[in-house]
C-alpha cells in the first residue's frame, strides 16, 4: 500500500511538474511584468499554434530561455490562440514543448489595442517579437519568423 501511494505521488508530482498555467494577458498584467522585470531584458513572444512560423522558432526561443536563464533575461510567451480549441490545444502544446513555465494569453479588449501597446508599427502579424532593454523601453521588434542567432545578438546587445 505504501509504495502504491508513493507510486502515485511520484506519478502526479510528475504530470503536474508540467501542467501550464494560462493566464489572461491585458496592459494591466504586462505593465506589471514589465514592472516586475526592471533591471532584465525582457522579450514578449505573440504566437500561435495555428501559426506554422510560430510553431518552427519556439524550439529557438526556448533555446534562448534556457541559456539566458541564469542572466537579466525574461521570455514572456503571449498565445493569441482562441476559438473552441482553446485553451485545450495550447496546453496540449506548450505540454509537447516542456514548457515549465507561466505562459499568457491575449486578454486585450481589441486587436489594435494590443497592437498599439506594443509597438504602433507592428501590424498585428505573428511570431511578432518585441524585446525590452532593463529601463523597460521597446529596443527591438521582429515580425515573422526570426533566426536564434537575430534573438542572441540582439539579447546579448542588451544586456551589456
Amino acid at each position: 500500500m505504501k509504495t502504491t501511494l508513493i507510486l502515485l505521488f511520484t506519478i502526479f508530482c510528475f504530470v503536474n511538474s508540467y501542467s501550464q498555467d494560462l493566464i489572461p494577458a491585458d496592459k494591466n498584467t504586462l505593465d506589471s511584468l514589465k514592472e516586475a522585470s526592471k533591471g532584465k531584458v525582457i522579450l514578449f513572444n505573440y504566437w500561435a499554434t495555428w501559426c506554422k512560423p510560430c510553431v518552427e522558432e519556439f524550439p529557438d526561443l526556448l533555446k534562448l530561455n534556457d541559456e539566458y536563464k541564469d542572466k537579466d533575461f525574461r521570455i514572456v510567451f503571449v498565445s493569441l490562440d482562441f476559438g473552441k480549441n482553446f485553451p485545450k490545444q495550447t496546453k496540449e502544446f506548450l505540454k509537447k514543448m516542456n514548457v515549465d513555465f507561466t505562459t499568457y494569453y491575449n486578454n486585450f479588449s481589441s486587436d489594435e489595442d494590443l497592437i498599439n501597446y506594443m509597438d504602433k508599427e507592428w501590424e498585428g502579424s505573428i511570431p511578432g517579437t518585441f524585446i525590452f532593454d532593463k529601463e523597460g523601453s521597446l529596443k527591438k521588434s521582429y515580425i515573422g519568423k526570426t533566426k536564434y542567432e537575430d534573438f542572441k545578438r540582439s539579447v546579448d546587445k542588451y544586456l551589456n
